[in-house]
């Protein structure tokens, strides 16, 4: 929750926007009328790294424990490789569909 500081400086940003740069607020608002417009958020099925599959799960705790060992041992190239690791589960568990995963809990395939 914001506060009555960050609201006003919030809405000075807003105005800012409305006067500065006219395109990119139209932009804005018609992604968000996008966004409004698709399912609602009570009909979607909830996602969760579990519901993923086993693949995502191990690749992200991976991709985590590396970026532990990394910033523990001051090792940038580790580091990095963890959060690649990490992004790259993320973006397999998004983009792979429920029927896709048979070894997930009420997947139907």
């Amino acid at each position: 929750m914001l506060s009555d500081r960050e609201r006003s400086q919030f809405a000075l940003i807003e105005q800012g926007l409305l006067t500065g740069d006219p395109l990119f607020v139209a932009r804005c608002r018609a992604i968000g009328r996008k966004v409004h417009r698709s399912v609602p958020a009570a009909a979607r099925p909830a996602r969760t790294m579990q519901a993923a599959g086993m693949i995502p799960t191990l690749l992200l705790g991976g991709g985590l424990v590396l970026l532990v060992l990394g910033g523990a041992a001051a090792a940038v190239p580790i580091v990095v490789a963890g959060i690649l690791m990490a992004i790259s589960a993320l973006g397999l568990a998004l983009t792979t569909s429920q029927q896709a995963r048979p070894d997930t809990p009420g997947a139907t395939g």
